[in-house]
């Protein structure tokens, strides 16, 4: 996040906001390589797990 400290997101949509976790771009956790990481907001970063894989601690359905 030193490197990129906006939010991709938000970015591909024209807003500005600060990046507040890592995400892993492809949802696998151990796939920790730099070019799956991501930084997003809080809010993308739970939209996107939302969508993903049904919430935070869900199954994927």
């Amino acid at each position: 996040m030193r490197e990129q400290p906006l939010c991709v997101h938000c970015a591909r949509s024209g807003r500005v906001q600060l990046a507040t976790v890592v995400d892993h771009a492809d949802g696998n956790a151990m796939n920790n390589e730099r070019s799956n990481l991501q930084p997003l907001c809080a809010s993308c970063h739970a939209s996107k797990t939302a969508r993903e894989d049904g919430g935070f601690g869900n199954p994927r359905r």
